[in-house]
């Protein structure tokens, strides 16, 4: 029997099964039968298809380490340039202004990861909760350099409601994900970038590199857990 990546696919506008049987190297009656009841000729957008796709298991097996690669790297993008704006923000580095903006560009890459599979509006949602995420990140780094204690905890609030958001999220639209593993790593990610902007800020470096290595791994996990509910539910269903 030939292998069949089976591939649930949410429809777009402008999505036909013509077009959906080329791009997945299949054939319109197979779409059909394993779509009773939806009507071809009146797709309606939002629709969840199953979709055998008719490409080989090596493909299969590429396509997902491509998505485990792009999330680590999108991940990881995000720690690396969160540990360098606080850098930057603590010595008066010139390069401030060009670092936040780099690091304002990785919750759109951690989003474009996800953009492959579901539908815009949840991606922008997405999208729009990680910029958040980041901007009080960088926020809570300048209140505590400058002592500002209230201004501190209040941020803080925003940012662990912010992470209560982000797993309510993901885990509403996917069963792989748990809400409470999502809301365990996101606190504990937020948790361990205080910690390093603690250490820095007390000159404790080797602590403060240590506490980053340790936060470095503990986002892998988190990337990790992330793409093995997207191949779950749309590699593997």
């Amino acid at each position: 029997m030939p292998f069949c990546k089976t591939i649930v696919h949410i429809v777009q506008p402008g999505d036909s099964f013509y077009r959906l049987a080329q791009r997945y190297q299949t054939t319109i009656p197979e779409i059909i039968l394993r779509n009773p009841g939806v009507d071809p000729y009146n797709l309606q957008v939002g629709t969840r298809l199953s979709i055998c796709s008719g490409q080989d298991q090596n493909t299969a097996q590429r396509d997902e380490v491509e998505v485990n690669n792009d999330m680590r790297k999108a991940w990881q993008q995000h720690v690396y340039w969160t540990r360098m704006l606080m850098t930057s923000l603590l010595n008066d580095l010139k390069d401030q202004e060009a670092t936040e903006k780099r690091l304002m560009r990785t919750p759109a890459g951690i989003a474009d990861v996800f953009d492959r599979f579901y539908d815009k509006a949840i991606v922008a949602q997405l999208r729009q909760l990680l910029e958040e995420h980041t901007r009080i990140g960088g926020e809570i780094i300048r209140a505590t350099k400058e002592g500002g204690v209230q201004a501190a905890d209040e941020l803080e609030r925003q940012w662990y409601q912010n992470a209560d958001q982000i797993a309510k999220l993901l885990s509403s639209i996917n069963t792989d994900y748990s809400y409470d593993e999502l809301h365990r790593a996101l606190t504990q990610h937020l948790e361990m970038l205080k910690q390093q902007l603690t250490a820095s800020i007390n000159q404790e470096y080797d602590e403060a590199v240590g506490i980053f290595d340790e936060g470095e791994k503990q986002i892998l996990e988190l990337a990790d857990y992330l793409t093995e509910g997207l191949l779950k539910q749309f590699y593997r269903s």
